[in-house]
């Protein structure tokens, strides 16, 4: 297993409300989570999406981390719509400790406001 640089996905998690919510479901569940998930938690930030722009942006993301740290499976003749995604076992841990991190920050910087 190569080294992946995960540093671009902290960019994405900070500014990006509909990647955010697409990676954050990815990392906290872990499997497989069918297109239709990623939809109903896209959607909550960009009430317009479809599938299509679903997987233009997953692929976009492997393409920013220069590897396949999203992978998808797509049952026989079915579209897109049905494609079920997760985060590359080989670096599932390696981002939820990402997300982890950007966690306590933000708490830290609430707490740091409210003092």
């Amino acid at each position: 297993m190569r080294a992946v640089n995960l540093a671009p996905l902290k960019g994405i998690l900070e500014s990006d409300p509909v990647r955010s919510r697409l990676l954050r479901l990815l990392i906290e569940d872990g499997g497989w989570v069918t297109t239709s998930d990623l939809l109903r938690v896209a959607r909550q930030a960009r009430p317009i999406l479809g599938a299509v722009t679903i997987g233009t942006i997953l692929s976009g993301l492997n393409d920013l981390v220069s590897a396949k740290l999203i992978l998808s499976r797509t049952p026989p003749s079915s579209g897109i719509e049905w494609a079920e995604w997760r985060i590359n076992p080989n670096w599932l841990e390696p981002t939820r400790r990402l997300l982890q991190m950007l966690t306590r920050a933000r708490l830290r910087e609430a707490q740091r406001s409210q003092e």
